[in-house]
């Protein structure tokens, strides 16, 4: 899961830093030409340079492999952005205030790129100084003051909307993404987290050589529970058993309920003795919960990597194998001895 989260923050920066390459390049192509229109007075030849930079600036962010640079490289795409802006509005002289414009894609590139809000206030305290040293230079003093005091607050103003904006779809995606992957009666993780999770735990087993083991569980006599009972006793039945495991196995393991009274429990680092003393502790947890009048049990099916497969594919089926040749022989019973690998 940490892999993945990296990667993700890996992807997030390639793709804004193309969004900052395009700014760039799209604010220097648009200012060229708009800076031959002010003849009253006419921009001086430093504006050129300035939209040059802004040009060359938008290139290097297009081309620079965002996957493989640090966030705190990152963090110096605003700050040429906000010094550029700032170069603009002095180099174009009495036509710059058109230019400060700019720092409102500044502002919202900002508010959007980073999560950290100590990381936004300090890129926004730049921007504000870079907006406010031109004007000085530009304007007297009170009148710098004045458009100073009006346009910082509505800067700051916009990146804080931004942000709050970026915070609640972001936690809203999260939302979904945790719903996508939790079975939402029992609570615990779903058949597309048992595939994931298994995936992961196979490859880095293969790499480390450990045993790894999955245990499937068939409920025993759970259609009594729905016939006896009704749907609502068996879906609260399947929510305590999805407690229970949670509660019963080991911090690192994985439980999951692929479907109808079926659970799985994805067992990292154990071998068979391990399986086996995993097992006993879940069955003696559920015998504490009842199901029509008798204590609840499990037909229970084992896979031990390597011995029983390679593969996920191979692993599920041989524990799904063994689970229902438990469920015929009568249910809560091995079906044939662990043996120690």
């Amino acid at each position: 899961m940490a892999m993945r989260a990296v990667q993700d923050a890996a992807q997030r920066r390639a793709v804004i830093g193309r969004m900052a390459g395009l700014l760039f390049t799209v604010g220097a192509v648009v200012s060229l030409p708009t800076n031959l229109l002010f003849t009253n007075p006419p921009v001086g030849a430093a504006s050129r340079w300035i939209d040059l930079l802004a040009f060359m600036s938008g290139l290097v962010c297009l081309l620079i492999p965002w996957r493989r640079v640090s966030e705190g490289w990152f963090q110096l795409v605003p700050l040429v952005g906000s010094a550029e802006v700032a170069l603009s509005v002095w180099g174009v002289g009495a036509h710059g205030g058109i230019y400060s414009w700019y720092f409102v894609l500044v502002a919202v590139f900002v508010a959007y790129a980073f999560e950290s809000r100590a990381q936004i206030a300090g890129q926004m305290l730049f921007l504000a100084v870079c907006f406010t040293v031109p004007v000085l230079y530009l304007d007297d003093a009170g009148t710098a003051a004045i458009r100073s005091l009006v346009a910082v607050p509505l800067l700051v103003t916009v990146a804080a909307m931004v942000a709050y904006l970026r915070e609640s779809l972001e936690a809203g995606r999260a939302q979904l993404a945790q719903q996508a992957r939790t079975d939402e009666l029992t609570g615990v993780g779903n058949r597309r987290v048992r595939d994931e999770r298994l995936a992961y735990e196979l490859a880095r087993h293969r790499r480390s050589g450990e045993l790894l083991a999955l245990i499937f569980l068939d409920l025993d006599r759970f259609k009594d529970v729905n016939d006896t009972h009704g749907h609502l006793a068996g879906d609260r039945l399947l929510s305590d058993v999805g407690r229970v495991l949670s509660d019963t196995v080991r911090a690192g393991d994985t439980v999951s309920r692929p479907g109808g009274d079926e659970f799985c429990v994805i067992a990292p680092e154990t071998g068979a003795a391990d399986a086996q003393r995993l097992t006993e502790r879940i069955e003696l947890a559920l015998s504490e919960l009842t199901a029509v009048g008798r204590p609840l049990s499990a037909s229970v099916g084992l896979a031990l990597f390597p011995r029983d497969g390679h593969t996920a594919e191979e692993l599920i089926g041989h524990a799904d194998h063994d689970q229902r040749m438990v469920k015929q022989a009568g249910g809560a019973q091995r079906a044939r001895p662990l043996h120690a690998v």
